[in-house]
């Protein structure tokens, strides 16, 4: 039987900056003999909105185990009226130094949408991550189409993996080793306990509540909830972004309407949040694990 993580062919591995994908890394690396096969590029996209322990993260991750990460950034610009398009895009390689941490790309793509992604148009993801990390490629690197994508879905993530699997889209083909290679959230959970260095925010048994984006409004209420009343500062961002916006497009300048504003979550959350009747769960996202 063929290892799942070795690759033969020409390849983007999509890592989030997560410790599922990140693992996911480290048995492809394992597969290859330690070393990343010339034909395989790591990519990873920030939107500023990550964490600073998940920048920490990714970056220890390239040089603990010597694997070359491109960073990428992508920035929209609203085109003027009348424009053939819209919204005019450019991908940036930055590196751990350089990398936005005060949410510039993400600003820039509400800005030239002029309104905020929400759970029905979550075009974020589409925009800042995915697109950037095709884009590098189609510019980059002479790879035939479709080329193989790794995404670091777990076996107990069983109705996104079915779902994704071997989807051939613009280009790339979806390849999901840790689905083939039947690991879980607890196979996850153990490698990290046994290495040197970690990603130094919460492990849940495999899974990390805080990551990715820092407040995504995908999160469910109870997740963001925590998160503001541990770092209050996070949800100053966003209660920007919803403040600004609301004014000229009511509803469309909130990334939610059926939980409370950024602002009311952060009145709560200083004030007996447990009074309110909010317990969903979070919304499955791409960005991260």
């Amino acid at each position: 039987m063929k290892n799942p993580y070795y690759i033969d062919e020409p390849a983007r591995i999509s890592f989030s900056g997560g410790r599922t994908s990140a693992y996911m890394l480290w048995k492809v690396l394992e597969a290859h003999g330690g070393v990343l096969p010339d034909h395989v590029v790591v990519t990873f996209a920030n939107t500023g909105k990550e964490l600073p322990e998940t920048l920490d993260f990714v970056h220890a991750c390239s040089v603990n185990w010597g694997v070359p990460i491109v960073w990428l950034e992508r920035y929209a610009t609203k085109e003027p009226e009348g424009s053939k398009k819209k919204v005019r895009y450019e991908t940036k390689v930055v590196d751990y130094f350089s990398a936005s941490r005060k949410g510039e790309p993400f600003d820039s793509l509400i800005k030239a949408r002029g309104y905020t992604p929400n759970p029905v148009a979550r075009f974020c993801t589409k925009e800042l991550k995915t697109e950037a990390m095709k884009h590098y490629i189609r510019d980059n690197h002479d790879f035939p189409k479709p080329y193989l994508t790794l995404i670091g879905i777990r076996a107990d993530e069983e109705r996104r993996a079915k779902k994704l699997n071997g989807v051939i889209e613009a280009g790339e083909e979806n390849y999901l080793p840790l689905y083939a290679d039947g690991a879980t959230k607890e196979d996850i959970y153990a490698f990290w306990t046994s290495q040197n260095f970690d990603l130094n925010l919460p492990n849940n048994n495999g899974t990390t509540d805080w990551g990715n984006c820092d407040l995504c409004f995908l999160k469910g209420f109870s997740k963001k909830l925590s998160i503001i009343e541990a770092r209050p500062d996070l949800a100053d961002w966003w209660i920007k972004q919803e403040k600004s916006l609301s004014k000229d497009v009511g509803k469309l300048g909130f990334f939610r309407t059926d939980h409370p504003s950024y602002e009311q979550l952060k009145v709560i959350a200083s004030d007996q949040g447990s009074l309110f009747g909010f317990d969903d769960e979070s919304i499955p996202c791409f960005c991260g694990d």
